[in-house]
């Protein structure tokens, strides 16, 4: 075999060489992370037991005080002598673990603050900055797992410090949506074929990320709302904050859709007719001094007096009978095509 075969066998080897070798480091990282966690259960251990003796010498103490105490009115005047309280051992309280975090960028201070919380609650299991980090790179998955794989393989000042490690962990994953993005996307949704409760859910978090103030925060809500539900606020008050608009607007669609509902169900069972029932009326509507009438062609607009008397009354703004909104009228014609 020529020198030239020789080094075109070996250039074809070497990658293979090369992927061997890279499952070798990852073996090693993953053998020091092992390594690291029986290391601190083994600690753990150790501690629970140094706490067990310790308990168990107080026991005796006290008891060995209980014996030699005097009676009689030397008791009397130290009552504490008598009964010394010896705590229970201390154990940890049972902690769920919080969810892998798999790299999303708008999830990782939610994660950080579960994480934070294990540690609060036992505070003996991780007591170093080195079992916290450890813990931590543990709940990881996907592109996190590998950022965090390779800071605990280069063992530099972020695998030291807990501290350290959040601050490199919220540069790389800490991208929320806040500030101008919120207000931007505050501008830009819309109820859609939703509830106006799912609506609201979307907009107070994004609105709890942005800077506005109330006023133009009901503006901004009031422009995500459907046709319907602006009709129908547009005869109302006007809300004295965001709370109560977004209360308001969640009853009145509660009410047009359970109306919707009972629509659709008459539509489908068809209508219900009885000897007794009247046939549709063809006489004209009562006068004006029984019963206010349809606006008219030519009158678009209710006076603020009118309009003010009709929602003081409940009744509809355009027919100006009591039992529903205007958006159901019965008397108001439907849409028709645009005249030509």
């Amino acid at each position: 075999m020529s020198s030239a075969d020789k080094e075109t066998g070996a250039e074809a080897v070497s990658p293979a060489t090369t992927f061997q070798q890279a499952i070798a480091n990852q073996e090693c990282v993953l053998a020091q992370h092992d390594e690291l966690l029986r290391s601190l259960v083994s600690s753990n251990h150790v501690m629970l037991n140094q706490i067990s003796e310790l308990t168990t010498q107080l026991r005796g103490l006290a008891g060995q005080i209980a014996k030699t105490a005097p009676p009689g009115p030397a008791l009397a005047a130290n009552p504490g002598l008598a009964s010394v309280s010896v705590p229970p051992p201390f154990r940890e309280p049972v902690v769920p673990v919080p969810e892998r975090y798999r790299g999303e960028l708008g999830s990782c201070q939610a994660f950080l603050t579960q994480v934070s919380l294990v540690f609060e609650m036992q505070p003996l299991s991780y007591a170093s900055d080195r079992s916290k980090i450890a813990y931590t790179i543990g709940l990881l998955s996907g592109q996190a797992r590998e950022w965090g794989t390779a800071v605990w393989g280069r063992q530099d000042s972020a695998c030291e410090s807990y501290a350290a490690f959040v601050a490199e962990m919220r540069k790389v994953f800490d991208h929320p949506v806040s500030g101008n993005n919120a207000s931007h996307r505050l501008m830009a949704i819309s109820q859609g074929t939703r509830s106006v409760a799912e609506f609201a859910v979307e907009f107070r978090t994004l609105a709890a990320e942005s800077s506005w103030n109330d006023g133009a925060l009901q503006g901004a809500f009031y422009k995500g709302l459907g046709e319907a539900l602006k009709d129908e606020l547009a005869t109302r008050d006007d809300s004295p904050d965001l709370d109560h608009l977004i209360a308001l607007a969640i009853k009145i669609d509660n009410r047009l859709r359970e109306r919707r509902r009972e629509r659709s169900a008459r539509s489908v069972l068809g209508p219900t007719r009885t000897p007794s029932a009247p046939g549709p009326r063809t006489q004209p509507d009562p006068p004006p001094e029984s019963l206010p009438e349809p606006m008219q062609i030519g009158r678009a607009h209710l006076t603020e007096s009118e309009k003010l008397q009709r929602r003081s009354a409940n009744l509809c703004l355009y027919c100006g009978r009591p039992g529903h909104y205007i958006a159901f009228c019965p008397a108001r014609p439907p849409k028709g095509p645009a005249r030509q």
